[in-house]
């Protein structure tokens, strides 16, 4: 979360960039505090909402943000992520390093992933988004990924695919 605050107070100086963080996860008094005394002017922190309220403020959002600890060891997927492909978000993230989710988003042209701690290319990957060509075709990879790989289609093809090779 704190990259994220970071990323926030370095693109304060465009205008056309805004943060929304909704959630009540363990950070957001951290958060709070931080947008505070940071003076950070940039961001909206709301307390959480229902899925159904969420999926509706999502879909006036441009691009859609999530952040994953450096000290994670395992792959992770945010759920989210699901959601932004499916409402064809672009996607900007942060994850751990080795993280396999960095090449998915990257070869699908859906976004762009650094490694948490790499603030300027964050900062980099968030200033491509300040295009709409570019969040409107990130946009639709990111739909069509879903698609491909995380669809009940896709995996039934796998499932498929990987017992008939057993046989």
């Amino acid at each position: 979360m704190r990259n994220i605050l970071r990323l926030a107070k370095r693109m304060q100086f465009h205008s056309e960039a805004h943060f929304l963080l909704v959630g009540a996860g363990d950070e957001f008094d951290l958060v709070k505090k931080t947008l505070y005394s940071e003076s950070i002017s940039n961001v909206t922190l709301l307390d959480s909402v229902s899925q159904e309220e969420y999926k509706k403020m999502l879909s006036e959002f441009d691009v859609g943000l999530f952040t994953l600890s450096a000290k994670h060891q395992t792959h992770n997927f945010p759920g989210k992520i699901l959601e932004y492909m499916r409402q064809r978000k672009p996607i900007l993230g942060s994850v751990n390093p080795g993280n396999d989710l960095q090449e998915v988003i990257h070869s699908a042209g859906a976004g762009f992933v650094s490694i948490s701690g790499q603030d300027k290319l964050f900062y980099e990957n968030a200033f491509k988004f300040l295009n709409p060509k570019v969040r409107k075709e990130c946009g639709k990879n990111s739909e069509s990924l879903l698609k491909q790989k995380f669809s009940v289609n896709s995996a039934a093809d796998m499932i498929l695919s990987s017992y008939e090779k057993s046989y």
